[in-house]
């Protein structure tokens, strides 16, 4: 458990630096624009969101840069705690990213109204967020496997292609005409579900989403730790006897 905790930390000073407070300003700002000239408190939600599951790529890019991965292989550390460490920190920056999205809609919601922009209720910005919570961590549970696999530099490319749909869907929603079959269909099914069972739905879809992509990152990173292992034994293979002890004598 000790373990997990440091690597959580560890991911978390990773994204620290960039939480200044001019940054953060940045962000409530941004959040406030798009709430209130969109005309939808979801477009608020939306950009939080955006901007934790970005943040979650970060611990990938800091890893590869440090080459802090072939130290894990080297001190045998367990590849389970390492993984479960990123989905824990993935879990807990979301849950400040949804504390953080939340308070800018209750904010804005007023604002909104004030220059006869929506009406949406609290009820109603309480079931988007979660609606987004859950596209977003559905985007995630994809991305983090495809980071697991092809590390950061490869799987930056990759990893965009879930997140540009989702996006691309969301704005097709956004513009689509409020008679439109589709929305009407979409908004049929959210309303037969009270805030309970929409919780519900979206816990239980998530739990699924999230235990395939464990499974895959774990066996994933097993496979690419495997690798790195076998290439540095392979070096050390094709070494001399007097540069092997040399290596042995600086590393004792």
């Amino acid at each position: 458990m000790d373990n997990l905790k440091s690597f959580v930390r560890l991911d978390f000073m990773t994204v620290k630096p960039y939480f200044t407070g001019k940054n953060v300003l940045i962000f409530v700002a941004a959040a406030l624009f798009m709430t209130v000239t969109s005309g939808s408190i979801s477009s608020g939600v939306f950009f939080g969101m955006m901007i934790g599951t970005l943040f979650i790529s970060y611990p990938f890019a800091v890893g590869e840069k440090s080459n802090i991965d072939t130290l894990y292989v080297i001190l045998s550390v367990n590849r389970k705690t390492i993984v479960l460490g990123r989905y824990v920190f993935a879990f807990l920056l979301n849950v400040c990213a949804i504390l953080f999205v939340f308070i800018i809609a209750m904010v804005a919601l007023p604002l909104a109204r004030a220059f006869g922009i929506g009406s949406d209720g609290a009820s109603e910005v309480f079931m988007m967020g979660v609606l987004l919570a859950a596209l977003f961590a559905v985007v995630q549970a994809i991305q983090l496997p495809i980071y697991f696999k092809y590390s950061y530099t490869k799987a930056k490319f990759i990893s965009f292609a879930p997140f540009a749909a989702m996006m691309a869907v969301f704005v097709m929603l956004t513009t689509m005409s409020s008679s439109s079959e589709a929305i009407n269909l979409v908004s049929g099914s959210i309303a037969s579900l009270n805030n309970g069972g929409l919780i519900v739905c979206a816990v239980l879809a998530l739990a699924l989403a999230m235990s395939v992509s464990y499974t895959l990152s774990l066996s994933f990173y097993k496979n690419a730790s495997s690798k790195c292992l076998g290439e540095k034994l392979a070096i050390f293979q094709s070494l001399t006897n007097e540069e092997r002890r040399g290596i042995i004598t600086i590393r004792l």
